[in-house]
């Protein structure tokens, strides 16, 4: 029972009847408290790992890397859920599940590794078959996708597609993802003189937020952060 709100609501009554002599508590003035457990965000970080990432001495994987590190440390604050799902050769694979553990996190971050083709629509599919998963246990989750790559797509998601419809299958893809009430931020790691539109593309695909690595703001990741939670239906 929620003592002080039946006290107020005694108190109330009392006052509006002239006629009452002494307080007292009756059946009508009881309340009780309702919990209500607080949405948090599943932020799945969706991280391209294939070759072209670690050309240039590492350069660019290692700015990624330090990008989501200051993602993951700001998230930490709202004590979101994280998972992440790398992309790479010819599959994707989840290489964390949901935790709300900075340290692992972290841990699978750095010792990620590079090389071998690029499967972007797989690793989108199997960031969404996460939520999916996810949604079951809890519908009342609120994900957030975090991805991170150069845009070189070049594995179909479908073994029939050729390579020429690569793009169009992941931007199709990316489009699905966005009606299902999932927030994306969309950070592009190519170098500013190589930048195409692909990723942009991708963007507004999934009817998220694009970044670019070089021009990344750490207080404007946070801002969306707190708002990515609840995506439009």
């Amino acid at each position: 029972m929620a003592v002080d709100s039946t006290i107020r609501a005694a108190l109330l009554r009392r006052g509006l009847n002239k006629t009452a002599d002494a307080f007292s508590i009756t059946p009508q003035d009881l309340r009780k408290k309702i919990f209500k457990r607080p949405r948090k965000n599943l932020i799945i970080f969706v991280v391209d790992a294939s070759d072209s990432m670690g050309q240039g001495t590492f350069a660019r994987m290692k700015a990624a890397k330090g990008a989501a590190l200051a993602i993951l440390a700001k998230a930490r604050l709202g004590r979101h859920r994280i998972a992440m799902v790398a992309f790479r050769d010819k599959f994707a694979e989840v290489v964390l599940q949901p935790t709300a553990s900075l340290s692992l996190a972290q841990k699978s971050l750095k010792t990620l590794a590079t090389g071998g083709a690029t499967p972007f629509a797989h690793g989108l599919m199997r960031a969404w078959k996460m939520v999916k998963t996810e949604r079951v246990k809890d519908p009342e989750i609120k994900p957030l996708f975090v991805v991170i790559s150069d845009g070189e797509a070049n594995v179909p998601y479908e073994s029939r597609k050729k390579t020429t419809e690569v793009m169009a299958e992941l931007f199709f893809i990316a489009e699905k993802i966005g009606r299902d009430r999932i927030a994306s931020l969309v950070i592009d790691t190519k170098p500013p003189w190589e930048k195409t539109a692909d990723m942009e593309k991708l963007s507004e695909s999934l009817g998220g937020t694009y970044h670019h690595l070089y021009s990344l703001k750490a207080k404007n990741v946070v801002a969306f952060i707190a708002e990515a939670g609840s995506p439009p239906i």
